[in-house]
């Protein structure tokens, strides 16, 4: 049986000036990966993406408003109560590391369940893969974008929240 996720923690490195995206699973092992603003960026906007897409297509939304009710949905998504919980992990190992991977690839396939496949590692493949539910999904994006708020990278642009990262 493959190893469940159990807690996601994104944080803002400064003397990296990149994002350190953690991931706790199941068999106590944390996965680490580092991911530059152009990765971040790439990785925003294809969740945006994804947001838009699920949209019912009944919803007769015109273009220019759609990313604007996908970012009212996803607020509407985001359980608070999610991120007030510190990130709690004891590793017994680290599978890539306890540096952490320079994520230089990003990968990703929609899923006929709704789930998204998402891939983040380097070009020889060397990674983590994670099965992103819809929950999941906002839950990353809002990980992400709270982690780039707090580093400033994006004024105005993805990140309109504020609030500390834990």
């Amino acid at each position: 049986m493959l190893p469940q996720l159990r807690q996601l923690n994104v944080s803002y490195v400064n003397a990296e000036d990149r994002l350190l995206l953690k991931v706790s699973t199941s068999d106590n092992e944390e996965y680490r990966v580092w991911c530059t603003r152009r990765f971040t960026r790439a990785l925003l906007d294809r969740l945006e993406e994804t947001f838009q897409e699920e949209m019912p297509s009944s919803a007769a939304v015109p273009e220019p408003a759609r990313r604007e009710v996908a970012r009212m949905q996803h607020q509407q998504s985001v359980n608070e109560e999610s991120f007030r919980q510190p990130y709690q992990a004891e590793p017994s190992g680290y599978p890539l590391g306890e540096d952490g991977l320079l994520v230089t690839s990003l990968k990703y396939t929609q899923q006929a369940d709704n789930t998204l496949q998402l891939f983040l590692g380097d070009n020889k493949g060397v990674g983590i893969t994670l099965n992103l539910s819809e929950h999941l999904k906002h839950q990353l994006y809002e990980l992400f974008a709270r982690a780039t708020e707090k580093a400033e990278w994006y004024a105005g642009g993805a990140a309109e929240v504020s609030a500390v990262v834990h």
